[in-house]
């Protein structure tokens, strides 16, 4: 055992500075998560401290830790094929000299699991003790850690198992192909399922498989178009430029690993940048939808006189209404019982709560006021009632509705996208004394919409002399904790904007059959100076096509992704209301910029052999 445990030692150290750069890398990626999971975890905690309950707020945590484990686990791959690159004539030599495979296979599986583990916790309880005292953030932040550890590990593991057996070309080739079909068919599954059902445990990987997915096909595409480049190139005199686009359209090898590595890292910043300025342009319009004014009262017994609560809260204006429930035709929709918000309609434009494009109170009421036939009245419809029920403007429906009992016989106004203060801000909307005129019911007023200057003050008045009631007001907290949840996004894409800038500088060594061409470019005339250059200028091309192709893959997930991220950060947005997609362009250029000049500077950086006709010598 002693005898294997020295030999173990010496081939490491025979390969220490990839191993190195392995702990490195894996101290990196738990550092990174475990930062990520601290902002959350101390965001969570600042929501818990206003009175917030979002339901939806864990799924985007663990959609950026998700899309942050992309990167690691390329990095923690192409890290760990580095250390097999490293010893590949001595795993030849050991094979021809009769060492089982399993052995070596065993080995390597042995060496990356210790490597990353003593790495990965030790960058990831680092992390965890520096956050925790600067931000006093959960203490299951020291549980993530060790989960990032077997999360690494395991990766690791894998890769190393891969990477310390030899398979024949063909082989290699069908478990490539093999592997692109299974990601491209868990892609389509999970993000199917992102969309129609929320974050589950397959879900959540959604966006970072559609954003690899996408990158790669952007890759493979600008490939194509690099070699149909240099053929059309292959006339001219230049050496430096045609020379470099042949070797990369022809053999991208390890270049195509720093190219997905930055298209991710663009591609996050992307997606990052997008949800921060969606979330923050949606605003206040999520709690003006579900209060509809900046005040509303409701529960009001029947001894309390609704003008009375409107003089303690102080309303320059107030309106009366009443919410009943309507059952709907069973054999026409799945949901049976819908809400119908009687209203004051007069008093709309100057109470209800506008949010443009979703609710315009002055159209709204220039709708319930339309003439209509005797024996009906005029009525909103939201958006998916209509479509539960197959309704358009001008259809008539008649309603039994309880609390009071009655029958409403209504004539479609308009389809709207939502209706404020409603469950569910569904159902539809009516006049409240055409109401009663039509179904010859009394319907009084138990709930009451108040405009104020102060909703605050308002409020508190109303509780104070009436504690019976619920008075409910829009909560401007909810809004700063949408946006606020984005800071596990923009941890997740400034830890892959690292990770990307990690592999380069691991990709910065000129190494094996690279070294031998750089050589052969050199001799041939080029010398030194132009052979780094040749070299220079491939990797500012594949630097450039991982921004062309991260931009690409960035846009697709951002507007396939980021709607839904914001509705499950707003709790439970209606699918009606409308969110549209914006970028943030301040903090997508920061971070854009610095992985920019950060690759074009390792990009130059050419480190070639000291000796490079002695490298074209061993090929003879």
């Amino acid at each position: 055992m002693s005898g294997v445990i020295r030999f173990a030692l010496r081939r490491a150290a025979a390969a220490r500075a990839s191993l190195v750069a392995l702990a490195a890398f894996a101290g990196l990626s738990g550092a990174l998560v475990t930062a990520a999971t601290a902002v959350d975890a101390a965001r969570a905690g600042r929501s818990a401290a206003d009175g917030l309950t979002i339901g939806g707020s864990g799924s985007l945590a663990a959609v950026a830790i998700g899309m942050l484990a992309l990167s690691i686990a390329l990095g923690v791959v192409l890290s760990t094929v580095e250390v097999a690159r490293s010893r590949a004539g001595e795993t030849r030599l050991l094979l021809a000299r009769g060492v089982a495979p399993r052995w070596l296979v065993t080995m390597a599986v042995a060496e990356t699991a210790v490597v990353t583990t003593v790495a990965s916790l030790a960058g990831a309880l680092g992390a965890a003790v520096l956050l925790w005292a600067l931000m006093a953030a959960a203490p299951q932040i020291v549980l993530t850690a060790t989960g990032v550890a077997v999360i690494i590990v395991g990766t690791a593991g894998s890769a190393g198992a891969l990477a310390g057996r030899e398979s024949p070309p063909t082989r290699a080739v069908a478990v490539a192909i093999a592997t692109i079909v299974v990601v491209a068919i868990l892609t389509g599954v999970a993000t199917w399922r992102l969309l129609t059902f929320g974050v589950d445990p397959l879900s959540f990987l959604a966006p970072a498989l559609l954003l690899l997915v996408v990158v790669a096909a952007s890759t493979v595409l600008a490939l194509s178009v690099l070699r149909m480049l240099s053929r059309a190139a292959a006339r001219s005199r230049g050496l430096i430029v045609v020379t470099a686009l042949r070797r990369l359209s022809r053999r991208p090898g390890r270049s195509a690993a720093s190219m997905i590595a930055v298209a991710i890292a663009v591609g996050m910043s992307i997606v990052a940048a997008s949800y921060i300025s969606s979330a923050d342009r949606l605003g206040d319009g999520p709690e003006a939808l579900r209060v509809g004014a900046d005040l509303r009262v409701v529960t009001i017994p029947d001894d309390v006189a609704p003008s009375a609560i409107a003089d303690t809260a102080r309303a320059g204006a107030a309106m009366g209404g009443r919410q009943l429930v309507a059952s709907m035709p069973s054999t026409r929709s799945d949901r049976d019982r819908v809400p119908i918000l009687a209203l004051e309609s007069d008093k709309l434009s100057q109470v209800m709560t506008a949010i443009p494009g979703v609710i315009d109170p002055g159209d709204w009421f220039e709708r319930l006021s339309r003439f209509s036939d005797a024996g009906q009245i005029p009525a909103l419809v939201s958006q998916d009632v209509a479509d539960d029920l197959g309704l358009i403007e001008g259809d008539s429906l008649a309603l039994d509705a309880s609390s009071p009992s009655l029958t409403a016989d209504m004539v479609i106004a308009g389809v709207v996208p939502v209706i404020p203060g409603t469950p569910g801000s569904r159902g539809f909307v009516v006049d409240l004394a055409r109401l009663a005129v039509v179904s010859g019911e009394p319907v009084g007023t138990n709930q009451l919409w108040l405009a104020s200057d102060d909703p605050g003050a308002s409020a508190a008045l109303v509780e104070r002399d009436y504690p019976q009631v619920v008075v409910l007001t829009p909560d401007p907290a909810v809004a700063a904790d949408r946006v606020r949840q984005g800071s596990v996004l923009e941890v997740s894409a400034i830890g892959s904007v690292l990770i990307a800038l990690t592999l380069l500088v691991l990709r910065g060594g000129v190494s094996g059959v690279e070294a031998r061409e750089a050589a052969l470019v050199a001799i041939v005339g080029a010398g030194r100076r132009g052979a780094a250059t040749v070299v220079a200028v491939q990797n500012t091309t594949a630097l450039v096509v991982g921004f062309v192709a991260g931009t690409i893959g960035g846009a697709v997930t951002a507007v396939a992704t980021v709607p839904a991220a914001v509705r499950w950060a707003s709790g439970s947005l209606p699918a009606a209301y409308p969110v549209g997609i914006q970028v943030d362009v301040p903090v997508l250029l920061v971070l854009l910029a610095v992985l920019l000049v950060g690759g074009l500077t390792l990009a130059w950086w050419v480190r070639l052999p000291g000796a490079l006709a002695r490298l074209v010598r061993e090929d003879e």
